[in-house]
């Protein structure tokens, strides 16, 4: 694992997914940094750092951009790793001496998720050319976020509302708006046109989904309805197909090689 000097701050947390020890050693970003507790045995809680947070001006600021930005990497993990990651809570902030921080001590009111996540002026540095994002699907997400909109809201969407029924079928709302019809987001998820119009009649439905419905109003069931275990997998497929298509089309590649330094 790379860690980038000069960290002003950084959180702890507790994954309890077994593999995410295996991911975190292998997990390169110019965006986030994580790494192990120093222990002997297995390690248990892991710090999660960014230079995004350097600059924060206030604690109200601080609170801001960290709940922004843990929203993007669990949105992110989400489409990545599906229902087998759980989102842990961060805690304990830390500063540049390793030592649990007072910081945010006096804030109160909760965080407000929909900040910014981003320094400007950390997206415009020079980065470490080892902590290339663009074969990781992760790094690759939280990098593009950083200069699409489109995704920064997907992402955040993902984390706050979960993968469900509404949550998946908002992603076609993000992806038809940018030019994507329902013939190539069915053909990203690997299913056809009419499996497609099963999910979106599923997830409109009412008298199927009751309160988890992302329609109000009554209607008939659908014929062929979608369960929810069957639908998610291939619409995180589509959302990242789409997001990746984005990174493409936007010259993300070209955005990496204009900050990489050896």
């Amino acid at each position: 694992m790379i860690i980038e000097p000069k960290y002003r701050w950084w959180y702890w947390n507790h994954p309890n997914t077994s593999w995410f020890g295996s991911f975190a050693r292998h997990f390169l970003s110019p965006d986030i940094s994580i790494w192990a507790e120093d222990t002997e045995g297995e390690p248990q809680y892991f710090a999660l750092a960014s230079h995004h947070l350097s600059d924060a001006s206030s604690p109200e600021e601080l609170a801001d951009r960290s709940a922004a930005l843990k929203a993007l990497f669990d949105g992110a993990m989400y489409l990545a790793y599906g229902t087998s990651y759980f989102s842990p809570p961060f805690s304990n902030l830390t500063d540049d001496d390793d030592t649990l921080s007072t910081y945010l001590s006096g804030y109160h009111r909760n965080p407000d998720v929909r900040a910014d996540p981003y320094s400007f002026a950390y997206c415009e540095a020079k980065v470490d050319d080892r902590l290339d994002p663009l074969d990781d699907t992760v790094a690759l997400l939280l990098f593009l976020a950083s200069y699409d909109p489109i995704a920064k809201y997907l992402l955040k969407y993902v984390d706050v509302q979960g993968l469900t029924y509404v949550t998946l079928y908002a992603f076609t709302d993000w992806m038809n708006g940018a030019g994507w019809d329902d013939k190539r987001i069915a053909q990203a998820a690997g299913w056809s046109n009419a499996r497609f119009k099963d999910f979106s009649a599923t997830a409109n439905n009412p008298a199927y989904l009751g309160p988890f419905c992302r329609h109000g109003g009554t209607s008939a069931s659908p014929n062929r309805p979608v369960a929810l275990e069957e639908a998610i997998d291939p619409m995180r497929k589509a959302s990242v197909s789409f997001l990746s298509d984005r990174a493409r089309t936007l010259g993300l590649a070209g955005h990496w090689q204009s900050l990489a330094r050896p």
